[in-house]
């Protein structure tokens, strides 16, 4: 027999097991999601404080009026600027959720600007729903033919994103992620525990069967608990902003990181005798990992020693590119090639060390 005829084989052999305790499995699968949504997807549903800069390049009394009913809302926190520039930074960094820019000649008739990063949604639309009440305040007291000042908002994500969907994104790479860590190593130890592993080395069966049969169960149960968790998320208020299309590049996503992980799992499954010493060792590898890649919160709001973890975290690109299409409805060619092309690096590393530890590794 070939190796991928091997392979299929041994796959479906541990397809049979996984259909026997399906509705254990099945239950972990969405009880796991569900939970983080429960817990997180209500989070910042009331802000106080939330950091705003206001640049006033106006500096006449009605500015000074407009910046002193903002800092009376106590939704906000403002700090002063004079430099446009400097407040963009400030917003770009994650140090503040929006900008108001009051312009050269502002009146109480006049205009101001809104820059806001929805990266934290529910936090950003608070603070500009409190500033367009002050706006609106400050323009009802001189004129009833005008409710209020005029505003423009330039969202980075998109006005109809909400903090559900950004946590939804990160749970499913999670998730992924997880599924792989959870599937194949644990069976690869099993199958040991069991002298199943002696028996299969002892065939004609090649290791590399062996080794591709547990990297595709890790796969398989990675992506259906990924989509279970997508599912939920919709019905609990999550959307997807490109609609049904934005289903592609999110389930590719999702394989990508089963894929790099089932490495991560079988390399570990083949030093790791005991299921405990794994799941101990599994969980301190990918729930960090979780964290940094700003599954639940924005990567700007870690502190900087921690920001370069981030940026080299392969997780990282996996959930920013699904919060891509979730939050923002398009995922641009170029972006959709270079978080493909880390992610399938990242994967053919750990399998190439999985596949190397294989080679020597003690079926006893």
């Amino acid at each position: 027999m070939g190796i991928i005829k091997d392979a299929y084989s041994l796959y479906i052999r541990d397809m049979l097991i996984f259909k026997k305790n399906w509705k254990t499995s099945v239950a972990r699968s969405i009880i796991f999601p569900l939970t983080l949504i429960l817990l997180l997807g209500n989070l910042g549903t009331t802000v106080n404080h939330a950091p705003i800069a206001v640049v006033n390049l106006a500096q006449n009394p009605e500015a000074m009026e407009l910046i002193s009913d903002l800092n009376s809302a106590s939704a906000l926190q403002i700090y002063a600027m004079t430099n446009q520039q400097q407040a963009m930074q400030m917003l770009a960094n994650g140090y503040v959720i929006s900008v108001v820019v009051i312009p050269q000649g502002f009146s109480r008739y006049g205009q101001i600007y809104i820059y806001t990063d929805v990266s934290s949604p529910i936090a950003s639309q608070e603070a500009d729903a409190a500033i367009e009440q002050v706006a609106a305040g400050f323009g009802a007291r001189t004129s009833i033919y005008n409710r209020g000042v005029a505003i423009n908002t330039n969202y980075v994500y998109g006005a109809g994103s909400n903090y559900k969907s950004f946590l939804i994104a990160g749970i499913v790479i999670m998730v992924a992620a997880f599924g792989s860590m959870w599937s194949g190593g644990f069976t690869l130890i099993t199958d040991r525990q069991l002298g199943n592993l002696k028996a299969f080395m002892a065939t004609p069966v090649h290791k590399l069967s062996i080794l591709l049969g547990k990297i595709t169960y890790g796969i398989s149960q990675s992506m259906i608990n990924g989509m279970l968790a997508l599912a939920i998320g919709l019905l609990y208020g999550g959307t997807i902003a490109s609609g049904y299309a934005g289903l592609v590049p999110i389930i590719w996503f999702a394989f990508l990181s089963a894929l790099g992980f089932s490495g991560v799992a079988t390399a570990l499954g083949t030093r790791i005798n005991k299921i405990e010493v794994y799941s101990l060792i599994g969980m301190a590898i990918t729930l960090p990992l979780w964290i940094l890649s700003g599954a639940f919160l924005p990567t700007s709001t870690l502190p900087r020693f921690m920001r370069p973890f981030s940026t080299y975290n392969p997780m990282t690109y996996a959930v920013d590119a699904v919060r891509d299409v979730m939050l923002k409805g398009v995922l641009p060619l170029s972006t959709l090639i270079y978080y493909s092309a880390l992610l399938i690096g990242f994967a053919a590393v750990t399998i190439a060390i999985s596949l190397i530890l294989f080679k020597n590794v003690n079926p006893v």
